[in-house]
């Protein structure tokens, strides 16, 4: 998910990296430019037949014993304009359970190390729905890795250049209607929206939607380790990223050399649990923004009171849409604006000013802003994976009821982060997961990394994943914002050292 993260200056206590080192800068976690151009080998848009030559049965990991990847072939491809950016394309198995159907594509991107390589680390931006090839030409690991390591990442099943999920009919319109709803009509409007775009998915992508969980990923994460054939496995994960690092560490514990988990999701919440502490989050990380803009003053924040210039600029809004040059500024798009800074560790500093703005009938930088969480990844692959890696509420009342609580909880935000996942109360592909914790015993150590003020993966997610996992080291970066790897010069320089040095910090390491 896309955010600007200025770099900081703060220390560390017990981890061996230094206040004075410089970062450089990343997006806090997935970028969004659209590729300017694509990989030479076109997509497959749909699974497509290929059976294997000599039969093969998965593993107690799921992951077929005898299968073998063909060997990549890098070429050029110049993503958002990065020269040193090459790609590659892999064939999977659609079902890692049946290795010998049907096929996805999955599009691989790599950047070479500047000196002289020692093996690559794999990254990934979480989402779902993320574009790692886009993530990648942004260069998101810095030069303590990148000096001394290839820097891969790739297109996730069902996303960007690999295998896609195409569905769009009605996207726009579920996203635009008010994701709040505080009237019957307005109630039944969204739920008919949702249904049309499930249903429209199911018309598109029926045959995928069943096989984009995380497990399957993490299989595809293993074919890509044996593919690169480099050795064990180094894997950087942020935010959804380090769901997918989790569960292929349940799988492959002794196929990893190093494992970051930045901005982490705990596999062992189901559904409800993760948006209602995701909701209770926002709302804490909108509550510190208020703060902060109140110390700062107006001058600087652009409203004297950022809680209630977002409530009247919501209640204008739900009145009338605001005019935003050629869009309007509708009330689903103040929430979502208002979500999207919580990303940021100034998150204020963007919010006030485009409440001031729309309070004076200028909604545009508040679309902006909301555009910007849009572009995160295509709503359709997110929603696939969310929708079947755990079971969601099935059916309208149901989820009705789910959101009500939501608002009971957070109630500027809570029904705003459960609708946007309504489309999951009629997806059309059945949960595929259940949730359950991840302990990888005989992994080597994984860094586990939590900001205290994260809004999008609350810091006990943190906490908790590393008190499971078996070798699980704590770093706690005392910030706001998501994901702290390029942000904090702390936690910058422990990852690099970790991946390239096998230096692990102290459990409980903490960087201010």
């Amino acid at each position: 998910m896309t955010a600007t993260a200025a770099t900081a200056t703060g220390g560390c206590t017990d981890g061996g990296a230094d206040a004075g080192h410089t970062s450089r800068e990343r997006p806090a976690s997935t970028t969004t430019a659209a590729p300017t151009s694509t990989p030479t080998t076109a997509p497959t848009t749909a699974p497509t037949t290929a059976p294997t030559t000599t039969p093969v049965t998965p593993s107690a990991s799921g992951f077929p014993a005898g299968w073998r990847p063909a060997p990549l072939t890098w070429r050029d491809c110049a993503l958002d304009g990065n020269p040193d950016l090459q790609c590659a394309t892999l064939t999977v198995p659609l079902d890692w359970s049946r290795p010998d159907g049907s096929t996805v594509e999955l599009a691989l991107g790599r950047i070479p190390a500047s000196g002289d390589p020692e093996g690559s680390v794999v990254t990934n931006p979480g989402g779902p729905g993320a574009s790692g090839l886009d993530f990648l030409a942004d260069e998101p690991l810095g030069p303590g890795i990148t000096e001394r390591f290839d820097t891969v990442s790739w297109d996730p099943r069902g996303v960007g250049s690999s295998t896609a999920v195409t569905c769009s009919d009605g996207v726009a319109r579920f996203l635009e209607l008010d994701a709040d709803p505080d009237t019957p009509d307005e109630q039944a409007g969204l739920d008919a929206a949702a249904r049309r775009v499930s249903s429209a998915c199911e018309a598109a992508d029926g045959p995928l939607l069943p096989h984009l969980g995380t497990a399957e990923v993490a299989r595809d994460l293993e074919a890509i380790r044996r593919a690169l054939d480099q050795g064990p496995l180094n894997f950087v994960g942020f935010s959804y990223g380090t769901q997918i690092g989790q569960q292929y560490a349940a799988f492959f514990p002794a196929e990893i050399r190093t494992m970051v988990l930045d901005g982490v999701v705990d596999p062992a919440l189901g559904y409800t649990e993760f948006l209602l502490g995701q909701a209770r989050a926002f709302e804490a990380a909108f509550d510190a923004n208020a703060v902060r803009c109140r110390e700062a003053g107006r001058r600087r924040c652009g409203v004297d009171d950022l809680g209630a210039a977002y409530d009247r600029v919501k209640a204008t809004a739900e009145g009338a849409p605001i005019p935003a040059g050629r869009a309007r500024l509708s009330p689903s798009e103040v929430a979502v604006a208002a979500t999207y800074v919580a990303y940021l560790d100034d998150g204020w500093e963007e919010l006030g000013p485009a409440l001031a703005a729309a309070e004076r009938g200028d909604g545009r930088r508040m679309v902006e802003l909301a555009n910007s969480y849009y572009d995160f990844g295509g709503f359709g692959s997110y929603a696939a994976v969310v929708c079947t890696d755990t079971p969601p509420p099935r059916g309208e009342e149901a989820y009705r009821a789910f959101a009500d609580e939501a608002r009971r909880v957070a109630p500027r935000f809570g029904g705003s982060v459960a609708n946007e996942l309504l489309v999951c109360a009629t997806w059309p592909a059945a949960p595929v997961g259940t949730p359950a914790p991840v302990v990888a015993q005989g992994a080597p150590p994984i860094l586990v990394v939590g900001n205290t003020g994260d809004p999008a993966t609350p810091y006990p997610n943190a906490v908790a994943v590393a008190d499971r996992l078996a070798s699980g080291v704590l770093v706690t970066a005392e910030r706001g914002g998501h994901t702290a790897y390029g942000a904090d010069r702390c936690v910058t320089r422990i990852v690099d050292r970790y991946v390239t040095e096998l230096r692990v910090p102290p459990d409980g390491t903490v960087c201010r």
